[in-house]
């Protein structure tokens, strides 16, 4: 860190800019109430507007004064400056959330406030983990299996000294302590990400730009704007994101992550101190982030999509301008054009396709029966079969869905086959993918695979089939 460096850190960096702002008290108190303890990623504008609005009448109540515009002034001039960042998705009002900046900013002044209790110990426990973690993982096979048996030794020793009734349980100092570590590599993860959507939304913005710049044919654009998109996924961030997405959405993840937080939440040294719902809600959390980053990357391919289409429009529309200005100059010029004056050569052979050399015209062949035999107006088919037919109701399987969510915030396929049986074999899981494909909500992975069991039910055979892992979401 030099002088020019931090010379241009005062003067361009967002974060520093919050800090020192002319309605920094503001600006803090309220993004810390209406998003940190609120425990909220995003709002619309209208529910920005109207907690604001009652945080500055409770200021009023305080005889602080000072804040006479409203809060959609505030609220506009906070996006701005970069403070806020203001989009919109499906509806027509905005949505406000804090911007990577003001994110940095919070957690900086949250680390300024001195906790009465610092966990020292479990840090560097955490830190001496980390550490080995680095070195076993990177030793040679004959190292990690030595590794892997004093490992297994010292288990099985503290396994002898339980059965032996030598158990002692952690401390409530070490139980709390741990807890403090947990809810800050929480809060600081959710942060986190908040630089990783911002990364992806410049190679969005990024292709925009070159789309409207640019002037290089369609296919070269599309390699180069793929080619970035390849190198941001190739990065370390992109394969870190990659592998905690897959992570985060494994089923056996998630139902050990629940019985987790069930089991931390009936320890009494816990109950003590637990004032927040950071730890709680972190699954929820980290997935409407995870899908914020995803859904940025879908933006760039329905904009890249828009694109192609837009310039196939405008081809085709520059080739219909270019043969009508030839009709217009072939009657323009319509006498002075000699009919034995070649308009047109061609190497290489030509074939002709002549009309005469088109076959004739061959009525169709109708079909007769040779003999039917219907009595009292009834054939003797059976028809029997035109009746059987069945469908797929796709309400009662989304019904379905939302049952299964009521209690959870995310099911998977192969959960929701175990709770309502399917009565329509293939066809019926088939519909249940559709559901997921036309709904961005729900998270497909092609990449991994599951087997699913289907029971006809005239029969009572059991078939099983491999599907993609398919999450549906609340």
């Amino acid at each position: 860190m030099n002088y020019e460096k931090a010379l241009s850190l005062y003067r361009n960096d967002k974060t520093l800019q919050l800090l020192r702002a002319e309605h920094f008290p503001l600006l803090v108190g309220f993004f810390h109430l209406a998003f940190k303890q609120q425990d909220r990623i995003s709002y619309t504008q209208s529910e920005l507007q109207s907690l604001l609005a009652d945080y500055l009448y409770a200021l009023e109540r305080q005889d602080i004064n000072e804040y006479n515009k409203s809060p959609h002034e505030y609220l506009s001039r906070w996006a701005q400056q970069g403070y806020l960042r203001r989009y919109y998705e499906t509806a027509d009002e905005p949505v406000y959330e804090l911007s990577p900046a003001t994110e940095n900013a919070l957690k900086w002044l949250e680390d300024l406030n001195k906790q009465q209790f610092v966990g020292t110990h479990s840090r560097l426990l955490q830190f001496f983990h980390l550490l080995q973690q680095i070195v076993n993982t990177t030793s040679g096979p004959y190292e990690r299996i030595q590794q892997l048996q004093a490992e297994r030794n010292k288990i099985d020793r503290e396994i002898e000294q339980i059965r032996q009734g030598n158990f002692v349980k952690p401390s409530d100092t070490q139980i709390k302590e741990n807890y403090f570590l947990a809810e800050e590599t929480a809060r600081r993860l959710l942060s986190d990400f908040r630089q990783v959507e911002e990364n992806f939304r410049e190679l969005d913005t990024q292709t925009r730009q070159t789309i409207v710049k640019s002037s290089l044919a369609k296919a070269d654009l599309l390699d180069n704007v793929f080619e970035q998109q390849d190198h941001l996924w190739n990065t370390d961030q992109g394969k870190s994101f990659r592998a905690f997405w897959e992570f985060l959405m494994s089923e056996q993840m998630q139902d050990e992550l629940e019985n987790l937080l069930s089991k931390m939440n009936e320890i009494p040294a816990i109950q003590e101190i637990k004032k927040e719902q950071t730890v709680d809600r972190i699954k929820t959390n980290l997935v409407d982030a995870g899908d914020k980053v995803n859904r940025s990357n879908d933006g760039l391919i329905e904009q890249l999509r828009k694109f192609v289409e837009q310039k196939n429009l405008s081809e085709s529309r520059h080739i219909l301008r270019s043969i009508e200005e030839i009709e217009s100059l072939l009657l323009e010029h319509i006498e002075t054009i000699s009919s034995r004056e070649f308009l047109l050569e061609i190497d290489g052979l030509f074939k002709p396709m002549l009309i005469m050399e088109r076959p004739l015209f061959s009525p169709p062949v109708k079909v007769s029966f040779d003999r039917t035999d219907i009595r009292d107006g009834m054939p003797e088919a059976d028809t029997n079969l035109l009746f059987e037919q069945f469908y797929v109701d796709i309400e009662a399987l989304r019904n379905n869905i939302k049952q299964a969510l009521r209690n959870k915030t995310q099911v998977a396929l192969s959960e929701l086959l175990d709770l309502y049986k399917p009565q329509k074999g293939v066809t019926e899981i088939l519909a249940y993918m559709q559901i997921a494909a036309n709904d961005k909500k729900h998270y497909i992975n092609r990449e991994l695979q599951e087997e699913l069991v289907v029971e006809n039910i005239e029969s009572n055979k059991k078939y099983s089939l491999k599907a993609p892992v398919i999450i549906f979401n609340r």
